[in-house]
């Protein structure tokens, strides 16, 4: 999984993390996803993917977000890196 990556040319980190009460968490104002660290493998690209959707909307300057669109987007992002063929 990506440590970071490039919206409209801002660096956006990924870090793992103990604390966090969510399972994931996107700050723009730091350009930041933090996921909770110790949970599956499936479970933690899920909430990558949820959080980079949230940080897509918000590069956009979208600051209202729809948690249900976001889910749902989130996991067909991840179904498409799961089975694309290269």
């Amino acid at each position: 999984m990506a440590t970071s990556f490039s919206l409209a040319g801002a660096v956006w980190t990924v870090e793992f993390v103990s604390y966090l009460d969510d399972m994931g968490k996107c700050d723009p104002e730091k350009q930041a996803i933090s996921i909770r660290s110790g949970m599956n493998k499936q479970a933690t690209e899920q909430t990558f993917y949820h959080e980079l959707v949230h940080a897509v909307m918000f590069t956009m300057g979208k600051l209202n977000h729809d948690e249900e669109f976001t889910d749902a987007f989130g996991a067909l992002l991840h179904q498409y890196q799961r089975t694309r063929v290269v």
